[in-house]
């Protein structure tokens, strides 16, 4: 995070609705991706962005280390998706056409691996889709979750192995 980004970031913990303002709308492909890979349609994702904004606002004096915003955005987003989930009682199956053509996976083999996520729990689930969908380091994903490095290498090995059982039954 650049230090312009920091500033604007100080200035939003301040009260000033401009820089927070800014600090979203720099922020919200990467938000609605995010919502996306957990909520896996439009309209589900858009809400889930929304109430991510809405504690953010609430919450952001609270936020102690301005350089992390991103990553205290995205708990607070991963929040949001494990609450709606719970609410719903289940988590949603993928759906097919949510995903690229240009994925690496044949359209049936692609859908039962998307599906073999979703019958992860947490947070096997959360570092499979931090990893291998938006591309955050392991480091990065122990930030997120705040757990130990450790432990998210330990989880990022047995929600692999969990996976690779999934799909050779």
């Amino acid at each position: 995070m650049d230090s312009l980004e920091i500033g604007l970031v100080r200035q939003a913990q301040k009260g000033n609705r401009e820089a927070m303002e800014q600090l979203f709308l720099m922020e919200k492909e990467y938000l609605y991706k995010m919502a996306f890979l957990y909520m896996k349609n439009k309209e589900d994702s858009l809400d889930l962005v929304q109430e991510c904004i809405l504690r953010c606002i609430v919450s952001i004096k609270g936020l102690k280390q301005p350089q992390y915003f991103r990553t205290w955005m995205t708990r607070i987003l991963i929040n949001c998706a494990h609450e709606e989930w719970a609410r719903r009682g289940k988590y949603d199956c993928v759906e097919e056409e949510v995903f690229a053509a240009s994925e690496p996976f044949p359209g049936e083999e692609r859908l039962d691996l998307y599906q073999a996520i979703d019958r992860l729990n947490f947070p096997y689930r959360d570092i499979i889709i931090q990893h291998y969908f938006a591309g955050n380091k392991l480091s990065e994903i122990a930030q997120i979750l705040n757990i130990p490095i450790g432990t998210v290498k330990v989880y990022h090995s047995r929600a692999k192995s969990r996976l690779k059982c999934m799909l050779e039954a």
